[in-house]
This record gives structure tokens, sequence and C-alpha cells, in this order.
């Protein structure tokens, strides 16, 4: 099954990458390479991000590390990470592939999926032919850490991330309404119809797009039987957020699911 994702919003890289810019990349990085030191004794030496947008973080991995990918199924995202990458004067491999059956000849310390982009994985098939595509790809003992939605924001028990927001760069404003109160939720497949808007303006061009697609919900309890369904990932960490202080439980800073799966 190829996967279906919001490809007409995704196809506006460039505002995009001004929307999510509030993220400390950076830290976030820290956070990776952290974790898998405590895991694996070493330091990191390279690094493969699926559904990697514009490849913030793998900008930032590639200032250190010797080999680093970015994957992403949005043709305009892809080159748009390869002019980044040849602006910073970084050496990053971006291909533009479907993440649910990706190979590569290629092996990596960590991989990562981070913004909620397994939501896109929408059955427990294409959640299970995910997981062996990213093993395959891993050395032993490698790390998978993906960032989730909190269950308590699956469950609507407490708002914990916001949905509409308002940024500017270099004289460029974007708007972005994640979800509606009118997006219809099959509560069977745990799967919403989840609408987007972008509003940019950006010198005389201004403009509006809404796209519409399918995304999946996850429990812990029920990512956690996929993961050891699939055969090749132990669960051995759980964290809050993209932070090493952050434990995942019902506090208020814990506003994410972050698994840390290393490969059997």
């Amino acid at each position: 099954m190829e996967l279906n994702f919001h490809e007409e919003f995704y196809s506006f890289a460039k505002y995009y990458d001004i929307a999510f810019d509030f993220r400390d990349v950076p830290a976030e990085c820290h956070f990776i390479e952290q974790v898998f030191q405590k895991h694996s004794g070493r330091r990191l030496n390279s690094f493969i991000e699926f559904g990697s947008g514009p490849a913030a973080h793998c900008l930032e991995m590639a200032k250190t590390l010797e080999k680093v990918t970015a994957v992403d199924l949005s043709p305009e995202m892809t080159a748009y990470a390869e002019a980044k990458a040849k602006i910073a004067g970084v050496r990053l491999n971006c291909e533009c592939a479907d993440m649910i059956r990706y190979s590569s000849r290629e092996r990596y310390d960590v991989a990562t999926l981070l913004m909620s982009s397994c939501s896109y994985l929408l059955t427990n098939e294409d959640v299970l032919q995910h997981l062996k595509s990213v093993a395959s790809v891993l050395n032993s003992g490698g790390l998978y850490i993906l960032e989730m939605d909190h269950p308590k924001s699956v469950f609507e028990i407490a708002k914990v991330t916001i949905n509409d927001w308002e940024m500017e760069k270099n004289g460029v404003k974007v708007r972005i309404q994640w979800g509606a109160d009118s997006d219809v939720f099959d509560p069977i497949t745990q799967i919403t119809n989840t609408s987007v808007k972008l509003t940019y303006e950006d010198g005389e061009k201004k403009g509006v797009l809404e796209d519409y697609a399918p995304q999946r919900c996850f429990t812990a309890t029920e990512w956690s039987a996929l993961v050891t369904a699939s055969g090749v990932f132990e669960t051995v960490e759980w964290y809050g957020s993209m932070k090493s202080d952050v434990s995942f439980n019902n506090d208020k800073p814990a506003w994410r699911m972050i698994p840390v799966l290393r490969k059997i």
C-alpha cells in the first residue's frame, strides 16, 4: 500500500519550513545523541530520518556526522532539503521514497520519525512493514526514535498541542490550522480525515491552501504490541518529549509519546 499523506500541503516546502521553525532543532538533536549514547555506550556516527520534510534535523546532524540521509515522499520537500544542504555546505543524502517499503544498502546507528508522521501509517500491516524496513537499514543494536501524539491528546483528555498558529520569517507570514471540529473520526480504525489549512503572505504572493488526508492515532499499549509483533525491535525506553528529563506520564511537561526502539 502506498503512503497516503497531505501531498499538496507538503509541496509548499518553503512555507512548511517557516511554519515549523519554532522547534529547537539543535536541542532535539542533542537529545537523540544522548539517548543513543545511553543505550549503546558510544557516540553517534550515522543518522537517517524518515518523513524528514525540510530536513532540519538532518542538516543539524550533518554538521558533525559523516553519513546522514533524509527520506521524504514529497519531491518538493526533497528538492528543498537538497538546496538547503548546498547552501549550508554540508553533505546530506536526500531520497524521495516511501517509508513503508524503504530499502538501502547503507546502515545507520539511529533512525527517527518525528512530528507524528507515524500517523500516516494507517493499518497494522503498514506499521509492521515499516518497522521491518527501518530495522533493515540499522546497524546491530541501532535505535529507532519516534515522536508521536500523546495518548491524552488522542483521547482528548487534555489539549496538549496547538493546532492553530502563525509564524513569520524574512517578511513571509504563514498560518497553519491543523484539524477542525468538522473532521470525521472513525473509532473503529482510529483514523481521522484530517484537514490542513495553509495561509501565506509572501510579498505580492498570497494564498490559501486546504488539504485533507487520513491520519491514525495510537495508544501506548497498541504501539508496544505492534513493536513486539514486528519481531525486529524491542522497546527500551519512553519519554514525554524530546527532552531527556521529561518522563512519559500524565504530567503537563509530557506532551508527546517518544518510544525508543532497539533493533533485535
